[in-house]
């Protein structure tokens, strides 16, 4: 049996980007239409990535930790997680221990350090998306165990 849930196309599929580096977020948005997802917005602080999630329902979220604003990426990814369970991908050029356990005690899919390769981006995003769907169809929480 094929536990590939997502089989819905790429372009149906929607992404919002969340990065204070305008010029990166672009470049990630020209891979990810590439793809044949389609990105909504990009966000560059973590309380406009907070209003985007409420406002555009996101089906992931691609997370940078530091960003402009109040509130880091982490923040913003927990109330995020907690009110509406979107799967987060960390994308960060810190990778100290202090924020790694931050960021993993709010249940991201993953963490990618910048620079990023564009298959471990890819390897990403169909995890958390294939991960939330089964999570989804088990009728569990996806915050259920997830390999980091």
């Amino acid at each position: 049996m094929n536990l590939l849930l997502n089989s819905e196309p790429n372009n149906q599929v929607k992404i919002l980007i969340v990065e204070d580096d305008y010029s990166l977020a672009l470049n990630i948005e020209d891979i990810l239409e590439y793809w044949g997802y389609t990105v909504i917005d990009i966000a560059h602080s973590g309380e406009l990535a907070i209003e985007k999630a409420y406002q555009l329902q996101p089906n992931l979220i691609l997370m940078n930790i530091r960003l402009y604003g109040e509130i880091d990426g982490i923040q913003a990814a927990e109330e995020i997680w907690r009110n509406l369970q979107i799967p987060i991908i960390y994308i960060t050029g810190f990778a100290d221990k202090i924020t790694i356990e931050r960021a993993q005690s709010i249940y991201p899919f993953t963490y990618l350090i910048k620079p990023i390769a564009k298959n471990e981006l890819y390897t990403a995003i169909d995890k958390a998306l294939n991960h939330s769907d089964v999570m989804l169809f088990r009728n569990e929480p996806i915050s259920a165990a997830f390999p980091i």
